[in-house]
């Protein structure tokens, strides 16, 4: 689906992205290492200034990658089934069961420290630094036993796309994720 989106006189050809078509393409057995570990899946944030709550873009703007769910819910799906495809049992919380409320509605977080889950089970958070069809950087962070056990920025780059097909170029920002998982998961700093 081309949908035209008007800034000034300009327009962008959007590809419209969802996290339920990400489909991870990678072998699992590349990644055995992590096969049966724990792994709780935390916070996704975007903090970079060239994106948008929805959408990601070509450097020259002309491209505009847009997403049914916030551009972090969409990478914490795709990450999710990535994780999954792999072998790591992922749990729901860090947070001690027998709190009856992870946060309640009152905006009272829990105490992480107390927790007996979050001492034994790593949590995984991704940040967004900066974002093109073209580069990616992030940082990622893995924390244990409420410490930092892992900090770190990794740049990915593609190719500048060569085709306008609206379907070759969602293939495209799905091949993205991917890049940005498997990158990830072959450091071999990276533990979990």
């Amino acid at each position: 689906m081309i949908v035209l989106l008007l800034t000034g006189c300009a327009s962008s050809t959007v590809i419209m992205i969802n996290q339920e078509k990400y489909s991870p393409s990678f072998s699992p057995g590349d990644f055995s290492r992590y096969r049966g570990k724990k792994l709780f899946l935390s916070d996704f944030f975007n903090r970079a200034k060239n994106t948008k709550t929805y959408h990601y873009y070509s450097p020259d703007k002309q491209l505009a990658y847009e997403g049914n769910a916030t551009l972090e819910n969409f990478y914490w799906h795709c990450f999710q089934k990535s994780f999954r495809h792999i072998g790591v049992h992922l749990v729901d919380t860090p947070y001690d069961k027998s709190q009856p409320y992870a946060h309640d509605w009152w905006g009272k977080v829990p105490n992480r420290a107390d927790s007996q889950a979050s001492h034994s089970v790593p949590e995984f958070q991704f940040i967004f630094l900066s974002m093109t069809d073209q580069e990616f950087k992030f940082k990622v962070l893995v924390l244990k036993g409420g410490e930092s056990k892992f900090d770190k920025e990794y740049t990915v780059n593609v190719p500048v796309a060569t085709t306008d097909d609206v379907a070759e170029l969602e293939k495209r920002a799905y091949k993205l994720v991917e890049l940005a998982f498997t990158t990830i998961l072959n450091d071999p700093d990276f533990q979990i």
